[in-house]
């Protein structure tokens, strides 16, 4: 029996967990066994192509919102390519709706809903007992299952969940081929909230796995010097010594991995908070979800918020801490219009983390928002991801104008231009009425038809507020230098185009005073660690001497004169 399983990932550089779970879990009974992995950027008809090249009997694929759209055309193409595979689909995006998935979708013979380990281990063992050839009995018997019973009629056989303990560890041994990838993984199952829009909240009581076997995998993956280990359980700091244990063993590490948890930010304790001023640069990305500050909102949705402590861990994180800090908005949820969750954004935005992530309400198969869709005027695409379209509250134009404040949020709101930003928002001014503004000019130009490359998006700035904004090139100006280089500034953003001053500040020898480390270098490497730039602010010219300690690296900035 050739068994293959199938994933497509988001990107190249992400992996499997569902894969690893059911490899893992049934290699003892079926050690042949395989799986692959593609990503949905790849040719549909070489993903096709090379599993048909294996001759599997049973093909399994893992489904989600992000690529079920390409898996129900190959699954099509399969079944007329390798007409005796058996078809079988898991993965949260056909766990709910099941009978329409076997219904609307031929080709597919079987759906596990739910956990998949010990259904696909049951299911494959009936499939070696019988050759394919199933009785009722046989089905009834595998948990999670669904199929056509004798008559057609679509049948879903009871989940059984697993105690996480029987399931084997699956980052051991050779991680070789994990070194420069995002690698998942989770500590927990299951959610102790009930937010309307989550499928977490329909998965059961929080299951946990067992402390030993997590840190003997998650010290696995840091000795293998994997890129990103990207947790997923949904709410990592839900039990608060649990997570300060986990916590102090991924700093204890030495390593350059880097951990990415989602956390919830009002449930931060202060011995956590405490823990995490010891942790190493680059160690930790928390990833905190704020998704509305509207209290009728987040009543509408099931989800408690205490936002002033929210806002004070995020501070303290910020200000005491290295950790990477990500906060999450989504626009399109029920009683939030445009302008209250400009509020929101406002919120956000001042509480300055490294990243604002600006999502879009998804009304996901089994959650409790897609059954009440209609109760919130909320209409939404056929097709997944099942995008909001438009709600009572928001309409289709404001969602596209959302959009264009997204994308430019993820162009602007960086380092790179932190200061300028900060010279445009002066005065209190609301970063969402700043951000509409930027987008009504943005397509008004049409800049959202066509790619703009990093000096253009300099200069675009410039061009779109300059001129009620006199020291917006000044400002432009030290953010480039900042943090491009010493390549050399445009004329037009004000950059010099001679090297005159930086050849006087290294032959004054006041470098090595202003900046110890540079005591001993030859003139000739001091004069490429640093540019001058004279930046002509309103109230006078400033002469600064930016100082860049490695290649591409953020430069340390001193004014003379």
């Amino acid at each position: 029996m050739k068994v293959v399983l199938a994933a497509l990932n988001a990107r190249y550089s992400h992996s499997s967990l569902a894969l690893r779970y059911l490899q893992r879990y049934c290699e003892g009974q079926f050690p042949n066994l395989e799986t692959v992995e593609f990503n949905i950027n790849q040719n549909p008809r070489t993903i096709l192509g090379e599993i048909a090249r294996r001759k599997p009997d049973v093909v399994g694929f893992s489904c989600y919102i992000w690529n079920i759209e390409i898996i129900l055309p190959l699954v099509r193409s399969l079944r007329k390519v390798c007409p005796g595979v058996t078809i079988i689909l898991g993965g949260p995006e056909v766990s709910f709706d099941v009978e329409h998935w076997l219904t609307a979708h031929p080709s597919i013979d079987f759906i596990i809903a739910g956990e998949g380990e010990e259904a696909l281990r049951r299911f494959l063992e009936e499939y070696e007992r019988s050759g394919g050839e199933f009785t009722q009995e046989a089905l009834a018997s595998v948990p999670g299952l669904v199929y056509r019973d004798g008559e057609g009629r679509v049948v879903q056989n009871p989940s059984q969940p697993l105690d996480l303990a029987s399931i084997p560890p699956i980052y051991h041994g050779d991680l070789r081929d994990l070194q420069d990838k995002i690698v998942y993984f989770e500590t927990t199952r299951g959610c102790p909230f009930k937010c309307a829009y989550c499928l977490s909240s329909v998965m059961g009581r929080v299951r946990v796995f067992p402390m030993a076997r997590t840190k003997g995998e998650l010290a696995a993956l840091a000795a293998a010097g994997v890129q990103q280990v990207r947790f997923v359980d949904r709410t990592f700091n839900y039990d608060s010594r649990r997570a300060y244990e986990l916590l102090e063993f991924m700093i204890s590490l030495d390593t350059s991995t880097r951990f990415q948890l989602e956390v919830s930010g009002d449930i931060l304790t202060e011995p956590i908070l405490e823990l995490l001023t010891t942790a190493p640069e680059n160690r930790f990305q928390f990833e905190i979800g704020v998704q509305s500050t509207n209290p009728a909102t987040l009543q509408a949705v099931s989800r408690r918020a205490d936002l002033q402590r929210l806002a004070e861990a995020v501070r303290f994180l910020k200000e005491k801490t290295t950790v990477i800090v990500l906060l999450d908005l989504i626009a399109g949820l029920p009683e939030e219009g445009f302008w209250r969750f400009g509020e929101s954004f406002d919120f956000v935005y001042r509480l300055k983390p490294d990243r604002i992530h600006l999502g879009f309400l998804k009304l996901l198969r089994g959650s409790r928002l897609r059954e009440e869709a209609d109760q919130f005027g909320c209409v939404f695409t056929d097709e997944a991801p099942y995008e909001v379209l438009y709600t009572k509250d928001l309409s289709f134009a404001e969602i596209q104008r959302l959009k264009l404040i997204e994308d430019l949020v993820g162009k602007y709101f960086n380092p790179r231009f932190e200061h300028s930003l900060e010279y445009l928002l002066r005065g209190g001014r609301s970063p969402f009425t700043f951000f509409n503004e930027f987008a009504a000019k943005w397509e008004q130009a049409g800049c959202h038809w066509v790619e703009h490359s990093l000096l253009g998006r300099y200069r675009i700035l410039l061009e779109f507020f300059g001129e009620d904004n006199p020291d917006l090139q000044p400002w432009l100006l030290f953010d480039f230098r900042c943090h491009e280089g010493r390549q050399v500034a445009p004329p037009w953003l004000g950059g010099r185009q001679d090297r005159r001053l930086e050849a006087e500040v290294v032959q004054s020898g006041r470098l090595a005073e202003l900046f110890p480390e540079t005591a001993g270098l030859s003139p000739r490497d001091l004069g490429r660690r640093i540019a001058v730039e004279q930046l002509p602010f309103k109230e006078g010219t400033q002469t600064m001497l930016f100082y860049y300690p490695l290649e591409g690296t953020r430069a340390r900035t001193v004014r003379l004169g």
